[in-house]
């Protein structure tokens, strides 16, 4: 049996591998803005369900936080914190923005998390800090009307906004590499023909997505591109300088077999997070395990996951269960 890190290397290299990747993650709402909490929680998450790599799931508004927002955080392990007051309401506050420091407030905490866990898994299971793309900072801390808005009646004001998010996430970035992560798990939840034209979307999410990507070249072996909607812009994230690609493929119009043909790199998906693993019995979960492979074909090209973050209802049993499968395919 390969090690998980001996596995992903042989699959970025286009070598044999014992049997697909497999990787889960999640959210752990009451753990994950406590640093020792999140460190025991993910680390004990990996070792019981033991994935190809390990996310990191820092919290899903901790790149906003330190900007000011208002937010309700959950007080059960089955919310997520939401937004209730943004801070980007006005044309002017895209230019007020200042640079954060990545070693304080909430950008210092996640530092000190991704430590812990670099520390318990790097040599053996490949560790990726969540990085979220310029322009989805930039909507979580003002909006969809507002950010969109913005972008048509004065788009050199959210250009430099946006300029800032950027410095701030290099700066971000820069810390992790530091500590020794292995890639960034990078999300972008814009590149979606849902939500963007694709020349929207080059001026004011690509653009910015290049710079995080120039920051981590020739220093991580082990990068994702996770395409957040039901109408990913696949081929343009496709040519992103990454190693693998996760997207909705059981809940977009971009299934695994189409995306073999438009891509070389690993496919991560398989898995439909809403109810799959919640409803289906173990006959149902094993013939989605082998209509995945099928669909792609090569157990090299393919790590079995979610499309995006594990329902937070999704019991350990379940997701037991599903794991024990892969080692059968």
């Amino acid at each position: 049996m390969m090690k998980p890190i001996d596995r992903v290397k042989a699959m970025t290299e286009g070598k044999e591998v014992d049997r697909p990747g497999v990787a889960f993650w999640k959210h752990f709402p009451l753990d994950d803005r406590n640093v020792e909490k999140m460190i025991e929680t993910t680390v004990n998450f990996q070792l019981q369900f033991e994935s190809d790599f390990v996310k990191i799931s820092h919290n899903g508004l901790y790149s906003i936080e330190d900007w000011g927002s208002e937010i309700k955080w959950p007080e059960k392990d089955t919310e997520v914190g939401k937004v209730t007051d943004f801070s980007i309401k006005e044309i002017s506050d895209w230019e007020n923005l200042k640079v954060n420091s990545p070693v304080e407030g909430a950008l210092g905490r996640e530092v000190k998390i991704t430590k812990g866990i670099v520390d318990g898994f790097k040599g053996d299971v490949p560790v990726l800090a969540t990085i979220f793309s310029p322009l989805t900072t930039a909507i979580k801390m003002s909006g969809d009307d507002t950010l969109f808005n913005h972008m048509k009646s004065n788009p050199d004001s959210v250009h430099k906004g946006l300029e800032t998010i950027t410095e701030t996430t290099v700066q971000f970035v820069q810390e992790l590499l530091d500590l020794g992560i292995d890639g960034v798990f990078f999300a972008s939840q814009l590149a979606t023909h849902d939500r963007m034209s694709p020349e929207e979307y080059d001026e004011f999410g690509k653009k910015y997505d290049d710079i995080i990507f120039q920051t981590v070249q020739d220093k991580t072996w082990f990068n994702i591109a996770h395409i957040h909607g039901e109408e990913p812009m696949f081929e343009k994230v496709s040519g992103y300088p990454v190693q693998a690609l996760n997207w909705h493929d059981r809940l977009s119009n971009v299934v695994l077999s189409e995306a073999k043909n438009m891509t070389d790199k690993i496919l991560i998906g398989g898995i439909e997070e809403k109810k799959d693993l919640d409803e289906k019995n173990e006959t149902g979960i094993k013939e989605q395990f082998e209509d995945a492979l099928t669909q792609v074909g090569q157990k090299n090209k393919l790590i079995l996951g979610p499309g995006c973050v594990m329902n937070l209802t999704t019991t350990n049993e379940r997701l037991a269960l599903a794991r024990s499968l892969v080692n059968k395919l």
